[in-house]
């Protein structure tokens, strides 16, 4: 438990310097499970480049339906093969030597690799020269990967949260929206905005004014997975008359779970929605992520337009939240942040994650010993 009352457990140059960057790139993005994507948003026939710790990848799903994940470069010169998300694909071609891999990942063409047409290569060596594969698994749609392969087994990992969330049926989810946002701010920034929950009354008073935020519980399940439990967030909140909802018990039917899976991602469950935010470092001062945005059952063709305003309501807030983050990060320029004061009240999830980064920190300046 991190103490209750004190000053912030990073510094300025944790928020703003590059080499804090690349020493987390390796000792929290490398060394964890990380989100990258949404299984919904991957189709049938298509591929998805993304980024873990400046690596490039490549989420691929066969027209069978078989989801993978694999490094987004050529087995020839360590070319990388896509840089933007493509459908309908049969097969992925590099743009330099037009080596050819099924989507997934068998390597199936090396054209003139022999210097004659028709070249082929022998099975065993296609068979060796395969995209690399890099293991993944699903959790509420969310797309997960450990790029060191030495992490926690995921089951493990992730068993108390889904045991907290065995009430909800992730079989019940439906894709409404996916957003991406370019964010002038530290990653650390962005997850520990989500983790205020101070904040919402006074920048989202949309959501509701201070007497919605008070009444909420602090929950650590594990060092990774934390945040706060709002027992009738829902109840204190309008809700959309048209808004499907889980048959839960009376305990749970107007709660909100908000938790970060350290290090990137960030999860709203409620009865009627779901939301999962994923957070990537570009810089040390700016970040991509991308917005989930799901609701528990299919919409009627009556109710989508609602469906479609709940989502741009939504997204009104995170948008609200992104020009909050551009004014945190301008206040690392000033030595005075360094000396904060955070509140006993509401600030002890935060703390959570500062102290988690600063363990991330200390484990790896030991491992470099």
């Amino acid at each position: 438990m991190p103490p209750s009352n004190s000053g912030p457990a990073l510094n300025n140059r944790d928020y703003t310097a590059s080499k804090v960057l690349e020493i987390e790139r390796q000792a929290v993005f490398s060394s964890g499970w990380v989100s990258i994507g949404l299984e919904s948003n991957v189709g049938p026939g298509s591929a998805h480049p993304v980024h873990v710790a400046s690596v490039p990848l490549l989420i691929t799903r066969t027209r069978e339906g078989v989801l993978q994940v694999f490094h987004n470069v050529c087995r020839h010169r360590g070319l990388r093969l896509m840089s933007e998300p493509c459908e309908d694909l049969r097969e992925l071609i590099c743009p330099y030597h037009a080596w050819r891999y099924t989507l997934a990942g068998k390597l199936v063409g090396a054209p003139y690799s022999s210097g004659k047409k028709g070249t082929k290569l022998p099975e065993a060596e296609a068979e060796s020269l395969g995209l690399v594969s890099i293991e993944h698994h699903v959790f509420f749609d969310v797309i997960f990967i450990n790029l060191s392969g030495n992490a926690m087994d995921f089951e493990e990992w992730i068993a108390p949260l889904a045991k907290l969330w065995q009430p909800f049926d992730s079989r019940r989810l439906r894709l409404l929206s996916v957003s991406d946002y370019q964010l002038e701010a530290n990653w650390k920034l962005v997850c520990e905005n989500f983790l205020d929950n101070y904040h919402v009354p006074f920048v989202h008073g949309q959501a509701g004014g201070p007497e919605t935020a008070v009444n909420f519980e602090d929950v650590a399940l594990t060092p990774d997975i934390f945040g706060f439990i709002l027992p009738q967030g829902e109840a204190d909140k309008p809700k959309p008359p048209w808004l499907p909802r889980l048959d839960l018990g009376a305990e749970i039917l107007d709660a909100q779970f908000l938790f970060c899976l350290f290090p990137n991602t960030l999860l709203i469950m409620t009865a009627g929605w779901f939301q999962a935010i994923s957070v990537q470092p570009s810089r040390a001062d700016f970040s991509m992520e991308f917005l989930g945005l799901y609701l528990m059952d299919t919409i009627p063709d009556q109710d989508k337009a609602a469906a479609n305003e709940f989502s741009e309501f939504m997204n009104h807030i995170n948008a609200q939240d992104a020009a909050i983050l551009g004014e945190l990060q301008s206040g690392r320029l000033s030595p005075i942040a360094e000396h904060g004061s955070l509140t006993p009240y509401w600030d002890e999830t935060v703390q959570r994650f500062q102290e988690r980064v600063r363990c991330a920190y200390d484990e790896a300046e030991k491992g470099s010993a």
